[in-house]
């Protein structure tokens, strides 16, 4: 469910990306959309790394994690220099939106993980999260009116593949942790879960005839 929580988050964002083009037409054009969603996509990427640097318990998972921050540090800086090149409104482009949607709530599952379980899920969670990238990212690359943002986007692709493989491996070396023990509802002190009284008669019933 966690897993599920992470994605629909993202598929978000694919359908802003998707929509008709003429149903988003900043002032700019429709190129300044798409950088703006990309460079969110690419802030909510490092959010999640900067997570699993503290929080990851195997040193493989906060390696990842320090790799997946900073290429995608790379990645903002390059779309923002481009937006800088074509004289786009860079203030907006780096303000994030809907803050409380791509932190506070996309983050949580993650955040309210087990230790114990934690590395199993932000490795589980960021095969999904890569995977949605990708596909926002193809999807943003096929609406883009410039070539050069077109080039830019696939070279952004790429590096994202390698991430998507390499936390398919991450995933694929942790063990999945075993589930929470299953707890029966408390009783109060004294009773009884078995012996509960139903079945007995009530003491009017017990006295004899005529008492």
């Amino acid at each position: 469910m966690s897993k599920l929580n992470g994605l629909m988050v993202v598929v978000a964002e694919i359908a802003l990306l998707t929509l008709p083009v003429a149903a988003q037409e900043p002032a700019v054009g429709p190129d300044q959309e798409l950088v703006t969603r990309l460079h969110q996509l690419g802030q909510d990427q490092i959010a999640m790394a900067q997570m699993g640097q503290t929080r990851g318990v195997r040193a493989s998972v906060r390696s990842f994690a320090e790799r997946i921050e900073r290429d995608h540090r790379a990645t903002n800086n390059g779309l923002l220099a481009y937006a800088q090149s074509k004289n786009m409104n860079r203030p907006e482009l780096a303000e994030v939106g809907g803050a409380l949607q791509h932190s506070t709530l996309a983050l949580a599952p993650l955040a309210n993980s087990p230790r114990d379980a934690f590395d199993y899920d932000f490795a589980t969670r960021m095969v999904a999260r890569q995977q949605a990238a990708i596909d926002a990212a193809t999807a943003a690359e096929r609406l883009a009116r410039d070539p050069e943002l077109r080039a830019l986007i696939d070279n952004n692709l790429k590096m994202m593949t390698e991430h998507l493989v390499s936390a398919q491996e991450l995933a694929a070396a942790i063990p999945a942790p075993a589930p929470p023990p299953l707890r029966l509802p408390a009783y109060p002190a004294g009773v009884s879960r078995t012996q509960t009284g139903a079945d007995e008669p009530p003491p009017a019933a017990l006295r004899a005839p005529g008492r």
